[in-house]
């Protein structure tokens, strides 16, 4: 039996698209935040395809993936190559392609770990940050921001954000972790306010003759 999380080195899920008061003392990235919040709040659902890079710094290994992110208040999916996430805010399923397994378990908001359905919202608690000032990028001024979790047991130390300055959109999301794995979340297209029904973000084992499920939830 795999581990979504083994697998995948840090991920566990949160998400929640509500307003949240921000940790710190910066008002430039105060202000910067505020505004990623206003934007995001328009939106009743999100599809977003994306890359992942994991770099391990002590041997210099890299692992790529290439995935779709679906966002919903506080549900989404996450599909990439080998598996598939499915989560309705309160029960999270992880699809195991090959195996054709499936693993259940109660959905954790207070997850210790970071992954790509956070990348929109994971600046909006328990973190000080502060703006490390602007760059161009493929054309476009981009606004840099760092952030660092107020809860020091986290297996992370840093998150850094690029924001589009023209739209206010995060476009990537850089983790740094303890053990020196660092990896990168880059967006590489974006839509919203697609009409997606609440069962898209629930795991229904017809799809998937044969599929073992391992229940997790006792």
């Amino acid at each position: 039996m795999k581990s979504y999380i083994k697998s995948l080195t840090i991920f566990t899920l949160l998400i929640s698209l509500v307003s949240l008061p921000l940790i710190g003392q910066d008002a430039t990235a105060n202000r910067i935040l505020n505004n990623v919040s206003r934007t995001y709040q328009t939106y009743k659902s999100i599809k977003a395809g994306f890359t992942i890079d994991i770099k391990n710094t002590q041997n210099n290994s890299t692992i790529k993936q290439v995935g779709t992110l679906y966002l919903k208040g506080k549900k989404f999916r996450i599909k990439l190559t080998d598996q598939e996430i499915y989560c309705d805010g309160k029960t999270m399923w992880t699809y195991f392609k090959e195996e054709n397994e499936v693993q259940i378990t109660k959905y954790d908001p207070n997850a210790q770990e970071i992954n790509p359905s956070e990348i929109f919202t994971i600046y909006q608690k328990g973190f000080n940050y502060k703006y490390i000032g602007e760059s161009i990028i493929s054309g476009k001024t981009v606004q840099k921001i760092e952030m660092t979790p107020t809860d020091k047991t986290k297996p992370y130390f840093k998150v850094k954000l690029n924001i589009e300055k023209a739209s206010n959109k995060i476009t990537n999301m850089s983790v740094y972790n303890k053990n020196g794995i660092r990896s990168n979340y880059a967006i590489t297209s974006f839509k919203s306010n697609l009409p997606i029904s609440d069962g898209f973000f629930k795991f229904d084992p017809k799809t998937k003759p044969g599929v073992i499920e391992i229940d997790l939830r006792k």
